[in-house]
């Protein structure tokens, strides 16, 4: 059962040290390598090879929680341990805008209005920026709206999402805000209607929860195919997953631990006690990838010194059906951090490097 994939390409980790953080940003049409160091923040698009595009100094020689960096790259916003700061690629400060103790590594948002993609659809619209803050109130939300100055055009206060939410706009093709997606991060998102007027953002009914179906209540929520067809969602406890038409949410395959080899046993002899963890997903239409892992014991690595550093697995399985293809085999030591692009392509990482795959 197993499967030997191929590289795609290799991506090395630049001046990787121990203080050298990145983080892998696969939504656009690129992905992304963010590679944080004690000076700067670097970003690398991940073609064939890692290309530099966009270097930002740090604003701070403090540890930022998180960073989003604009389309352009003209710009990336740091959150920082007490407010957002936004820096230009030479360095310059473009505006600050404080949030106290919040904490924005969790529910921090930041988004942007594309300048290329305004001026190629001809919406004639300006650049803005948008941002969380905290609004004082558990069931409300604060988003500001910046100019490219970093000047304030309006406060709107949302009636939703509030503490424990990730909360986002939506946008049509135009780049004009359409909705409001609020979640808690496991089921799928709520989505409101929402219009910009004059800067500010009016909320306007909750829209159905995808069509007539409804999401299944306890399961995590893991992506959905690129054609809105079919969704993918996990047993929080990790004993199965699943696949569900679009909009019903009727469960047409799933795929359970007794699906593959008894622990210990065959391709599974890496695990004693697996479940499934969240990193699954669409590697496409087609192909979903679901990985397995021991629950991690600190005693036994700690204590006695035994090597069970969260051992896991790859599999591939056939979406429509909750086949398995079987288990990657892959030609090098991995480690546990895949995502899958849904392009036919995943990406996993080691300590100094990214390595792309398909099947």
């Amino acid at each position: 059962m197993t499967i030997t994939p191929t590289l795609v390409a290799t991506y090395p980790i630049p001046d990787r040290d121990a203080d050298t953080r990145t983080l892998l940003d696969p939504s656009g049409p690129v992905p992304r390598l963010h590679v944080r160091g004690a000076e700067s923040l670097r970003i690398y698009e991940l073609r064939e090879q890692a290309e530099l595009t966009a270097r930002f100094p740090a604003p701070t020689p403090d540890r930022w929680t998180r960073e989003w960096v604009a389309p352009d790259q003209s710009l990336a916003v740091f959150g920082t341990a007490t407010e957002y700061v936004a820096v230009a690629q030479d360095g310059r400060t473009v505006w600050k805008q404080p949030y106290g103790t919040w904490e924005v590594g969790r529910w921090g948002y930041v988004d942007f209005a594309d300048p290329a993609h305004l001026a190629m659809t001809g919406a004639g619209q300006e650049p803005r920026t948008w941002l969380r803050l905290p609004s004082g109130l558990p069931d409300s939300t604060l988003i500001l709206t910046l100019d490219a100055e970093g000047a304030e055009l309006a406060r709107s206060m949302l009636p939703c999402g509030g503490y424990g939410q990730f909360v986002g706009l939506l946008r049509d093709g135009n780049g004009e805000i359409r909705g409001v997606s609020v979640s808690d991060g496991r089921a799928p998102a709520t989505h409101y209607e929402a219009r910009c007027e004059n800067g500010g953002i009016v909320l306007g009914r909750r829209l159905p929860q995808n069509g007539d179906g409804r999401p299944p209540s306890g399961r995590d929520h893991l992506g959905t195919d690129s054609r809105r067809t079919r969704c993918m969602t996990l047993d929080p406890r990790g004993r199965d997953v699943s696949w569900h038409d679009l909009p019903s949410y009727q469960v047409t395959a799933s795929l359970t631990l007794s699906d593959f080899p008894a622990p210990g046993t065959g391709d599974c002899s890496v695990h004693n006690d697996p479940y499934i963890s969240s990193p699954s997903g669409f590697v496409d239409d087609d192909t979903a990838l679901v990985a397995l892992y021991n629950p991690y014991d600190e005693a036994a690595v700690y204590l006695f010194g035994e090597e069970r550093w969260r051992q896991h697995s790859h599999w591939l399985a056939d979406p429509a059906t909750g086949t398995l293809h079987g288990r990657v085999e892959y030609p090098m030591p991995e480690v546990d951090n895949v995502t899958p692009l849904g392009d036919g392509t995943w990406i996993t990482q080691e300590w100094d490097a990214y390595h792309r795959w398909r099947r």
